[in-house]
């Protein structure tokens, strides 16, 4: 093997790296990623979780969202539901914990509190600011309290 083979060819991948620059994704993943829905919240005391949405292999321009829902039995559910939600679009989810939500469109009032016995606890504060920006006139509180809504 010549010396200029034996310099190349372990160098070549991470030049052609350096010409290509970073990793580029479609503009249907990143338009997905941006028009996804922060919140999805329902009258009344449910179940919800907050989550990260997420271009596969781009975890750091996450999108932190909020799915609640009344019906379900578990937080579980509520996860899984936003997964499908999300992977029809290309997109990759992970859960950050859960809690219950209690939402009052007449009083224009939300408290958020507890915890999922699966998920963990939600960062209520993080979900309080999720929902200032979808519900700017709406009063939130978060607090600790029980898993009993």
């Amino acid at each position: 093997m010549d010396i200029s083979r034996k310099l190349l060819l372990p160098t070549w991948r991470p030049l052609l790296r350096a010409i290509r620059g970073p990793r580029s994704y479609s503009d249907n993943a990143v338009a997905s990623l941006l028009k996804f829905p922060l919140v999805t919240l329902e009258e009344g005391k449910s179940k919800y979780v907050l989550s990260h949405v997420y271009i596969h292999g781009m975890m750091g321009e996450a999108r932190q969202v909020i799915r609640s829902s009344p019906r379900a039995k578990y937080h579980l559910n509520i996860y899984e539901k936003l997964q499908k939600e999300a992977n029809k679009l290309g997109l990759c989810t992970q859960g950050l914990g859960g809690g219950y939500i209690e939402y009052d469109p007449q009083k224009k009032y939300i408290k958020v509190y507890g915890k999922s016995g699966v998920l963990g606890k939600a960062d209520h504060k993080k979900s309080q600011a999720i929902l200032r920006k979808a519900y700017p006139d709406v009063k939130i509180d978060a607090e600790r309290g029980s898993m009993k809504p």
